[in-house]
C-alpha cells in the first residue's frame, strides 16, 4: 500500500501503556507500508519540528495520539510544499479531529483504516501564523480547557470536561468583542465565540447539519448568557437543541475568513491546546490537506 511511512508517537504517555498501544499499531501497519519509521515525541512541539523537517521524506505521517499531538504536528505538515497523506491514531481524551473524519477510535481499527487507503481532502484554518484542523474559540471553552486537572483528564476522560463545563459557569463573565467576516459585522457580548471547522468538541457531536471540513467554510457560533445552560444540558444529556435555539441564545453564521477582537487580550483555545491570545486573523485553506478518513 505504502513504500514509506513515519509514525509519530507521543512520548508523554507511561511507558508500559506506549509499548502496549505500538506494540498491537505497528505489527497492523507493517502488513501495508515497506519502511516504517517510528519516531517518539519527547518535549512541547517535538511533533512540529518533525514533521517540517521530515514530512516531504514520506508518502504518509501518521500521529498516534490525541488531539495537541495532531495539533503540532499540522502545524508542521502544513508548510510543507509537498505534504504527505496524514493518519490519525486516535490516543487521546477526545480524539475530536478523529471524530469528525470518521477514523475508528478502537486502537485495533485504526491502523487497519490507514492500510485501506481511503483519503479525503480537508481544510484547515489558519489563525494568525498557527494552524488548526478542528477549532479555535474564545471565552467560555476556554476557561473549560483551562479548568481541567489534568490527573482527572486522564483517569475520567471526556467527564473531566463536563465538570469543568458546569463549574465555569459560575466563573463566566461576558466579554465585549467585534467580530468581521467577509460579508458582515457584529459588535456584542458574549459568552464564548467559537469557530468549528470539524463537527466534535469535547467528543461530542455539535448539533449543526451545516459543518463540512470541506466547503470552504467555518461555522461560527456566538454562544449568549442565554445559551450557556442549554449547552451544558447538551454536553451532559446529549439533548438536541438545533431546532429550538434561538439567536437570543446562539447565534450561527459560516465564513471564510474572520477578524476576531475583544475589548481586552483574551486567552484562545485552539484544538484544545490554550496559547494564542487575541486579535485573530482567521481564514480557510480550502482542501488543504488530504487526511485518511474511515468507511
Amino acid at each position: 500500500m505504502y513504500k514509506k511511512g513515519l509514525l509519530i508517537y507521543n512520548g508523554n504517555a507511561g511507558q508500559t501503556e506506549s509499548n502496549e498501544k505500538l506494540s498491537e499499531v505497528v505489527g497492523i501497519l507493517s502488513e501495508g507500508i515497506d519502511e516504517l519509521t517510528l519516531i517518539k515525541t519527547k518535549n512541547p512541539g517535538d511533533a512540529e519540528e518533525i514533521t517540517k523537517e521530515k514530512g516531504e521524506e514520506y508518502e504518509i505521517v501518521m500521529f498516534l495520539g490525541g488531539d495537541g499531538t495532531v495539533h503540532e504536528g499540522i502545524n508542521g505538515i502544513a508548510h510543507l510544499q509537498n505534504p504527505p497523506i496524514v493518519g490519525i491514531i486516535p490516543g487521546g481524551t477526545c480524539n475530536d479531529f478523529a471524530r469528525g473524519l470518521n477514523v475508528p477510535l478502537k486502537l485495533s481499527q485504526s491502523p487497519k483504516a490507514i492500510l485501506k487507503g481511503k483519503t479525503k481532502e480537508v481544510d484547515i484554518g489558519k489563525v494568525n501564523d498557527r494552524y488548526f484542523t478542528n477549532f479555535t474559540g474564545v471565552g467560555l471553552i476556554t476557561e473549560i480547557s483551562e479548568n481541567v486537572n489534568p490527573t482527572t483528564k486522564n483517569i475520567m476522560g471526556r467527564i473531566s470536561y463536563y465538570s469543568s463545563t458546569i463549574r465555569s459557569m459560575g466563573e463566566n463573565d461576558n466579554f465585549k468583542f467585534t467580530l468581521k467576516t467577509e460579508n458582515e459585522k457584529i459588535e456584542d457580548e458574549a459568552g464564548m465565540v467559537i469557530i468549528v471547522n470539524g463537527n466534535h468538541v469535547g467528543s461530542i457531536k455539535v448539533p449543526n447539519k451545516s459543518i463540512s471540513m470541506n466547503d470552504g467554510l467555518f461555522d461560527i457560533f456566538i454562544v449568549y448568557n442565554a445559551g450557556i445552560s442549554l449547552l451544558v444540558k447538551y454536553l451532559t444529556q446529549k439533548d438536541t437543541f438545533e431546532d429550538k435555539v434561538s439567536e437570543e441564545e446562539i447565534k450561527h453564521l459560516q465564513a471564510r475568513k474572520i477578524s476576531l477582537r475583544t475589548e481586552e487580550n483574551m486567552s484562545t483555545d485552539t484544538d484544545g491546546e490554550v496559547y494564542l491570545q487575541t486579535p485573530l486573523e482567521i481564514e480557510v485553506k480550502k482542501k488543504k490537506l488530504k487526511f485518511i478518513v474511515g468507511e
